[in-house]
């Protein structure tokens, strides 16, 4: 069975600090962000990457979100990918370390769990990214139905404190993604930075606004 290697949809870019296993507030941020700042942007967070084997000319692909937060930095990346057998699929999830490994990565759409995986390893830091857990598992043709009815999909993880915490995901566009053309590695990276600088771009506006706010409430403070 051949999975999807997440590490390589990942880009070698990682969030450096866990921080939303110590606040929700950050997990919601970010779950706002997967949305399209600008009309520009993607339409759905969901990617399907295709590339085609030099070798046999059997077409590859691999559905993908890779979830952001509003500065545009990764936080966690999820891979869909076909395996030999027909009706199943090798998922994959790459997310940094901070949690417990054994209970693995859960799978939860709008509240019901569908299933879990387990993390197989996981990699020190480099000169290009931090360190990193992946965890693969197969499912089947009744996942991927629930993803395209469902609303939101849930990475929950278990933190050391033994605390679950969800990794939200939209499902919007999942569907179409899924079962539409796929596109090649660069028209993929470049959606991928069309939706990195539009998060940027959204957080320094929000940043200069609060800046904004507090000058005018220490212009409005009796002296």
């Amino acid at each position: 069975m051949s999975f999807g290697n997440p590490l390589v949809q990942f880009g070698g870019r990682v969030v450096a600090a866990f921080a939303f296993l110590c606040t929700a507030t950050l997990v919601a941020s970010a779950q706002d962000a997967t949305a399209p700042a600008t009309p520009g942007a993607p339409a759905s967070p969901w990617q399907k990457v295709c590339n085609i084997d030099p070798k046999t000319k059997a077409e590859t692909c691999v559905v993908n979100q890779e979830l952001r937060a509003e500065t545009g930095q990764p936080i966690a990346t999820m891979t869909i990918q076909p395996s030999k057998e027909a009706g199943k699929y090798g998922v994959g999830a790459v997310l940094p370390i901070g949690f417990i490994l054994p209970p693995g990565v859960t799978f939860v759409v709008d509240g019901q769990k569908k299933g879990t995986a387990q993390f197989v390893i996981c990699l020190p830091p480099s000169n290009r990214q931090t360190s990193v857990c992946l965890a693969q598992g197969e499912f089947g043709d009744d996942f991927i139905a629930s993803l395209k009815k469902g609303n939101k999909l849930s990475l929950v993880v278990v933190t050391s404190q033994n605390k679950q915490i969800p990794i939200d995901m939209s499902l919007s566009g999942f569907s179409k993604t899924f079962d539409g053309p796929g596109i090649d590695r660069a028209a993929a990276e470049s959606q991928r930075q069309q939706l990195s600088d539009a998060l940027q771009k959204s957080a320094e506006e929000a940043r200069k606004k609060l800046i904004e706010q507090q000058q005018k409430e220490m212009q409005a403070a009796p002296k």
